[in-house]
């Protein structure tokens, strides 16, 4: 009588921990807020006006993994020259896993040419 019991406990106890080790493994959707300074003296930023040579819009990577993940993008503030501090932009909610990781921005220009992500990174600690 005793076995029988036994294996059902022991089935439903693998289960559950199987349910909770699952469940704490998918990452839970975060949303990331960037902040940085640009300098438009170098690289102008586009307008109704000027379309060609110019800056339209900055992109946010992850960058933690071999390639990187494009998570969103901030467009270039209205009429925006010299230098600009507080650039501010959040992404939307998305599945981000806890732990270190490297974000990084670059500015597009119109012609579709990034900068070097390099250039602007920051090390993120993401918390459970």
């Amino acid at each position: 009588m005793k076995t029988k019991l036994t294996i059902p406990r022991t089935l439903f106890a693998v289960l559950l921990l199987a349910f909770v080790g699952l469940f704490v493994s998918i990452p839970r959707k975060r949303t990331i807020t960037v902040t940085f300074d640009y300098d438009f003296r170098l690289n102008p930023a586009c307008s109704l006006t000027l379309r060609k040579n110019c800056i339209k819009q900055f992109n946010v990577y992850d960058m933690t993994a071999e390639r990187r993940i494009k998570l969103f993008s901030i467009p270039v503030p209205g009429g925006a020259s010299g230098l600009v501090k507080g650039i501010t932009g959040t992404g939307p909610p998305t599945h981000i896993p806890a732990g270190e990781h490297i974000v990084a921005v670059t500015a597009e220009s119109s012609e579709s040419f990034e900068s070097d992500p390099g250039a602007c990174t920051a090390r993120i600690q993401v918390k459970r």
